[in-house]
């Protein structure tokens, strides 16, 4: 079994192939953070994992069998045109990164409940100046895209006194701790309508490209707030930014964005009710990526199906 891991990060590379050397003493196990670094590997290994892979990587890469990303997001992979059809994609998502994530949104819809960020921009100007604060109880979250992560968010946001609806594409209705799902596109705008705080955590595909729209956000209460933890290209920022300076919606935290990093001169940085983060709702800790990746590996050497597989047509 030949490995090959490529992280940005030569440090975190490294780490990575430490744990997956202890776990698996009979393989090939090679570790880049960078193009130069992984050429001499890519066209030997059989099993490529990490994050932020560069083009020469896959171009090279003869014997590749199985792709393994060890965050969520997999639209830099997964429509690749380059890529033969029988690769298989993985990803992690489940237990590796949903408790962190799920803290996120948890910490984002307490802080617009109690206009924490205008009370820290206040602070900024010591500026005395009391806002309004308001209750979380009984009021509704409507998560849009109900995985691991999703469904996750659904129950913190129960325990913490909240109703929750859902959205997704597919048609099926029963998720734990969500009392009631809408379905498909022809739903989409009952759901909108009825939510306080919109958590969407949908990857990045053809269909969810800027979602989140002009329109949607008119079809959203004036009151509510949006949180996006899935992808930046959900959400048409032009449009946000208009929602938010106008007052068509109440606030917004965002953790993704189109282009990362997020330009200086973006007009989002200057927006008094948006709470702006750096990409760090899901940070990759290797002690938590592993374990699912060398479960993976085992079912690879088995021969039996992997966890977390994608269909590379959808994207998820």
């Amino acid at each position: 079994m030949n490995i090959l891991i490529f992280t940005p990060g030569g440090q975190e590379a490294r780490r990575y192939r430490q744990l997956c050397a202890e776990a698996l003493p009979a393989a090939t196990i090679n570790a880049a953070s960078s193009a130069e670094e992984a050429e001499p590997f890519a066209g030997q290994a059989e099993i490529l994992v990490g994050w932020k892979f560069p083009d020469s990587i896959f171009q090279k890469a003869r014997s590749l069998r199985w792709i393994h990303k060890l965050g969520a997001g997999v639209d830099d992979v997964a429509f690749r045109g380059d890529l033969p059809t029988d690769i298989v994609l993985t990803r992690n998502e489940g237990a590796a990164l949903a408790p962190r994530m799920v803290e996120y949104v948890v910490a984002a819809v307490f802080a617009l409940s109690q206009r924490l960020h205008l009370c820290m921009r206040n602070q900024q100007r010591r500026a005395w100046k009391p806002v309004r604060t308001d209750l979380t109880t009984d009021k509704v979250v409507g998560v849009a895209g109900l995985g691991d992560i999703g469904s996750l968010v659904a129950r913190r946001m129960t325990e913490n006194g909240m109703r929750v609806v859902g959205w997704r594409r597919s048609t099926l209705r029963d998720v734990p701790f969500v009392d009631h799902v809408y379905c498909g596109d022809e739903e989409f705008d009952d759901f909108l309508s009825v939510t306080d705080f919109l958590v969407s955590v949908l990857p990045a595909t053809p269909q969810t490209r800027h979602l989140f729209n002009a329109d949607t956000f008119a079809t959203m209460k004036r009151t509510a707030c949006f949180i996006n933890i899935g992808r930046g290209t959900s959400v048409d920022e032009v449009a946000l930014a208009h929602a938010l300076r106008t007052g068509v919606i109440n606030g917004a935290v965002l953790d993704v964005f189109e282009q990362e990093p997020l330009s200086p001169d973006s007009e989002l940085w200057d927006l008094e009710n948006l709470i702006i983060t750096p990409h760090m709702s899901g940070p990759i800790i290797p002690e938590d990526a592993v374990p699912v990746f060398l479960e993976n590996v085992r079912r690879f050497a088995a021969g039996e199906k992997l966890l977390k597989q994608i269909d590379r047509t959808r994207g998820y």
